[in-house]
Parts: C-alpha cells; structure tokens; sequence
C-alpha cells in the first residue's frame, strides 16, 4: 500500500471518530477510555510483536543509532521551539506547551503504519527504538516543559521512574531482550499480543477524529502561532532530520527517522499536558491543525526525504 493510500485510510478512520464524538455516541470520557487502552494494551503488545524476530548485529546497530539519534533531535527541537516561541512572545507555560508539544510527536499512532507502507517489516523495528526514546524523552524532558510554573512539577526521582517504570517502557525491554537473544515467545502469548497490537492503528485514528471534532475551527483557523507550530513540527524537524542524521546513518533505520521525526503532534498531547495543569485546549489546537495539514506534508516528506 501506498503511503497516500494508507493516509487516505487514517483519515476515513479519523472521520468515523469525528462522527461518533458529534453523534454523542463516543464521549470525552470514553475517549480517554480507548487512549488507556492504547496507551496500556495495545502499544506495549505491539512493540513485544515488533521485536519478535531472529537477532541481526546489523539491525540492532542501526536500532542503538536510531534511539540515541532520536533522543538528540527531541533534544535539538526543544531549544529550536523555545527560541521560535520566544520570537512569538511567549512566556512559561504556553511556551513550554509550544517546546515539549513541538517534539512530542505522534510517533505512536501514526508512524507505524506509514513505516509499514513504506519500509514493511523491516523498518517496523526501528518504529520501537523512535517510541522508547521519544517516551523516556516525554516523561522527564517534556514533563519539567509542560509543568514549569503550572504549579506540578515533580521531583527528579520521581521524573525517573516515570520515564523508566511503565509499560511502554517495559515492553521495549521485554522485546529487546527476545530480540538480541532470538528468543521466540510461546504461540498461544504471541498471537494474543499480536491481536492486541492489530487495534493499535484503528483505536488510535479513530480517538484522533474524535479529538478533532470537539476543536474550535474558527478560532483555530485564524491563529498564526499555530501555523508556526505546524511548520517546524511537520518540515523542520524532518529536513533537520535528514541533514544531521545523514552524517550517522543511511537506508531503512535513517527513512524512518525521517518520516516519524514527520509526524504532527501527538493525540495524547492534550490529555498529557492537562494533566500537569496546561492548557488543553491550546494542545488540542496544536493536534487539530498539525494533524490536519499533515495529510499534505507527510506524503510530501515520503517523497522528497525517504
């Protein structure tokens, strides 16, 4: 499948969460229902089915490059948001929202699929290194910019076991351990995570669209700083991407980098930042435009940098 078809396919499933929300059919409540299930079932099962195969020194070298690579451009895209938001006359906590929402990409959701449209299976296991690096860098990095002078802030033991004691977290280390010692889950465990991780790309377009609908259009629409947000998170973080990573790294590993660092901001954005007292609805704004304009940007990015 084609990366503009399986784009094609995200958006129907986005439109079918856009309905149910507007038919009153799938609440906020529910919907942070099926982001729990996401975020606890179904995204930890599939990174265990993406690590079960046979160990390859050549692909766990290009896994270690593509995770420290990761962990360096959110690094980078931090202190390019926050001068950005700066110029924009931002100050804490919108400007941290607009730094930690700017790399806190939807890497989880939407890349896998694009990778498999594009690199198959091959590039699948480079999806877990770009998750479990961008995951740690969300809960310590991301976490101090959503919280600073929200009043939650939290302190650094606790930032670490965050970042390292979670499921996500766990179950990268679970299928990294399988994978460099070729162990072979047992049938009856494999085909359950297996069915677990198959909801991975439905659930979570369909929580997307659900997201969209309860935005503000208008007002979204005549706001300048989210455009801003939009372009560096949808052409700057890919094209610096490309230029800096190129020096480390070619092929599968180095695509994938591309097209994840490509990515709009996460669905989860909103939940997340409110829960450290930010603004949601300003993340929401960020979700809506950044998803929206990437159905443009990513074929584009697939194009001209893959």
């Amino acid at each position: 499948m084609s990366v503009i078809e399986q784009l094609t396919t995200m958006v129907l499933l986005m439109i079918v969460g856009f309905i149910l929300n507007k038919r009153k059919y799938l609440s906020e409540k529910e919907i942070k229902g099926l982001s729990i299930v996401l975020t606890k079932v179904a995204v930890p099962a599939n990174m265990i089915v993406l690590l079960q195969r046979e160990y390859s020194y050549e692909i766990w070298t290009g896994f270690l490059k593509t995770a420290f690579g990761t962990l360096f451009l959110c690094i980078l895209g931090t202190l390019i948001f926050l001068a950005v938001g700066k110029c924009l006359k931002m100050d804490f906590p919108q400007l941290g929202l607009f730094a930690g929402g700017g790399v806190y990409s939807n890497v989880i959701f939407m890349g896998q699929p694009l990778v498999m449209a594009m690199f198959g299976a091959e590039g699948l296991i480079f999806c877990v290194a770009v998750m479990f690096a961008c995951n740690v860098y969300l809960f310590t990095a991301c976490s101090v910019l959503f919280s600073y002078q929200c009043g939650t802030a939290k302190p650094p033991k606790k930032l670490l076991k965050d970042a390292f004691f979670n499921l996500i977290c766990f179950s990268a280390i679970i299928g990294i351990f399988c994978f460099v010692n070729s162990i072979s889950l047992p049938q009856p465990i494999y085909q359950a995570l297996n069915y677990a991780s198959t909801t991975t790309v439905c659930l979570s377009m369909i929580v997307i669209g659900a997201l969209l609908a309860v935005a503000n259009v208008k007002e979204v629409l005549t706001d300048k700083a989210v455009y801003i947000f939009s372009f560096f998170t949808l052409v700057v973080m890919p094209v610096l991407t490309k230029l800096l990573m190129g020096f480390f790294m070619d092929g599968v590993a180095l695509g994938v980098m591309v097209i994840l660092m490509g990515t709009p901001a996460a669905a989860a954005l909103p939940s997340f930042a409110g829960g450290y007292g930010n603004d949601e609805k300003r993340a929401s704004e960020y979700v809506f435009v950044s998803t929206t304009l990437s159905v443009i940007t990513l074929p584009l990015t697939a194009k001209f940098l893959c």
